[in-house]
């Protein structure tokens, strides 16, 4: 069987236009609680963090155009599963301490743990002042056991001035 680039092409087309139509889980439920942390604090993890680790992601253009939309909504949805910053009033001290310590690793080593996100979104990376301050706050707050969770009861994200 010959089959030309114009059959094969039309084939690609095709099958492109039915991939939009595959349904994705892209639905942001209600915060269950959220850090109780200082501006300098809740602007830079806001801005680098939640739109995959927490209730509150900002779903752009490329999470609603297949295939790229199946890769957003999985990296979503294994960041929200690793950690999720709507939910930590719900974890156990354990967990709390597990998670405590993936976040201050993550920042000391760098944003590049997602790279895909920082590469389409760059200015979603710390700068070394929101770095340096972010350090700081976790080596004086110690562990999530301190830190006052508060139930927001909001999926909007706080208004930053």
């Amino acid at each position: 069987m010959n089959l030309s680039i114009k059959t094969i092409a039309s084939w690609t087309i095709f099958l492109l236009i039915l991939m939009q139509f595959i349904p994705l889980n892209r639905i942001n439920p209600n915060t269950v609680s959220d850090i109780a942390a200082p501006e300098t604090v809740k602007k830079p993890l806001k801005k680098a963090c939640y739109d995959c680790h927490s209730f509150e992601t900002n779903w752009t253009g490329i999470a609603y155009i297949a295939p790229l939309s199946w890769l957003a909504s999985w990296k979503v949805a294994s960041g929200r599963h690793a950690l999720n910053f709507s939910i930590l009033g719900k974890a156990t001290k354990t967990d709390s301490n597990q998670e405590f310590n993936k976040i201050r690793n993550v920042i000391q080593h760098g944003n590049d743990h997602q790279w895909c996100y920082y590469f389409w979104n760059p200015g979603a990376r710390f700068t070394a002042e929101e770095q340096r301050v972010l350090l700081e706050w976790f080596r004086q707050t110690g562990s999530f056991q301190k830190i006052n969770i508060k139930n927001s009861g909001y999926t909007l994200p706080d208004k930053i001035p």
